[in-house]
């Protein structure tokens, strides 16, 4: 994965990202962000292009997955050989979104599974488009950044722990992370109020 990124980079991960999205499983898209938020660390890319084109291809890829499932998702979901691989993970959003409506597709975006089918599932639920914009967007964006500070910031280590422990144990330090971030930025605007009075 890592020379793939290094070679052929930011289009490689859009890729990646955006197919996931939109709901073709099976591709290494947090692992695919995490690398090549370290090989900005490295210097090879910078950080800010690794988390919009991440954030980008997901939101894109969202979209794509969103219009697939309104268009002919109940009969390509409703297959047998499609209900055998992706069966738990479709419970798993139609569960998401009986409980918490359009946020479920923001949450979607953080579990193993459940990111794949979240956008089609919604088309075929027929979720009202601009919930589905907004929520979907928002956890595009909440996923690059927090992966992508988590990559940045913690190195090859990242790696190992998703690996390891999967995702969950990424989580927390990629919360650190858009904290911090959040921090370093209102302890900056502080510091600039003052002056410009």
């Amino acid at each position: 994965m890592t020379e793939l990124l290094q070679d052929y980079g930011l289009l490689i991960l859009f890729g990646i990202i955006a197919a996931q999205a939109a709901g073709v499983a099976g591709l290494p898209g947090k692992t695919s962000l995490v690398v090549a938020a370290i090989l900005a660390a490295r210097g090879d890319f910078q950080i800010v292009q690794v988390i919009v084109v991440a954030a980008l291809a997901g939101i894109l890829g969202g979209y794509v997955g969103y219009a697939i499932g309104r268009v002919g998702g109940r009969r390509l979901i409703e297959r047998p050989a499609v209900r055998k691989r992706l069966g738990r993970a479709l419970g798993l959003m139609e569960k998401l979104f009986e409980q918490h409506g359009a946020k479920a597709v923001f949450i979607a975006r953080f579990l193993p599974g459940a990111k794949v089918v979240a956008a089609p599932v919604a088309g075929v639920a027929d979720m009202n488009w601009l919930k589905f914009a907004l929520w979907h967007a928002a956890g595009a964006i909440g996923f690059a950044v927090g992966f992508g500070l988590a990559g940045y910031y913690g190195g090859e280590g990242a790696i190992e722990l998703v690996e390891r422990y999967g995702i969950y144990s990424i989580v927390p330090i990629a919360m650190l992370g858009v904290l911090g971030w959040c921090v370093v930025k209102v302890i900056r605007r502080r510091r600039i109020e003052p002056q410009a009075t």
